[in-house]
């Protein structure tokens, strides 16, 4: 009897989690202009490339930055994550390695502080990270779903969204998507 319940709970959990996966993909459908780059990624054809989000804040440093600033050098990531997020310890590593090729800009979601910067340094990322211990900054990124940590948004050298990645970034991803904006692999 214990043994069928334990079964029935997993069971139920992993319906669960299938049809939650199924929930916070709803509406991020590829539409057949887009081209998918596996799992979660897809990059935006240019002539359907919507400008890239206005954000500015506090840096984890104490640093104001506005990622207008950023614009114009290159393509330019916009990476959230947090330090409590599993994933985010394998991709921060990968973005890291890949700021010379890109410019990576960090949104450190829901997160404390004084954790955020010790997890940054950890992993090797020098890159700047915002703030967003509200989620304000993550609610005004409207093509990444708010529950999705991480994410990332890649910029083309006119500032507009150029591909998305919902899910964490590996090195084949980051690769691709640079080749597919014209950057270096």
């Amino acid at each position: 009897m214990r043994r069928l319940v334990r079964v029935t709970v997993l069971a139920g959990a992993l319906a669960a989690a299938l049809a939650g996966g199924t929930a916070c993909s709803a509406g991020l459908e590829t539409p057949a202009s887009h081209s998918a780059l596996g799992a979660g990624a897809e990059v935006f054809p240019a002539g359907e490339r919507a400008a890239a989000p206005q954000l500015r804040g506090t840096t984890l440093t104490g640093d104001e930055l506005d990622l207008a600033d950023l614009l114009g050098h290159g393509p330019v990531a916009v990476n959230v994550w947090a330090s409590w997020c599993d994933p985010c310890r394998r991709e921060m590593p990968v973005l890291a390695r890949a700021s010379s090729r890109v410019r990576v800009l960090g949104i450190d979601e829901r997160d404390d502080r004084g954790a955020a910067r010790a997890f940054a340094a950890s992993r090797g990322a020098a890159y700047p990270s915002l703030s967003d211990a509200d989620g304000t900054l993550l609610a005004s990124l409207a093509m990444l779903p708010q529950n999705a940590v991480p994410s990332t948004l890649f910029l083309d050298e006119r500032g507009r969204v150029a591909a998305r990645v919902v899910g964490p970034v590996d090195a084949d991803v980051l690769r691709r998507v640079l080749r597919r904006l014209g950057g270096s692999s």
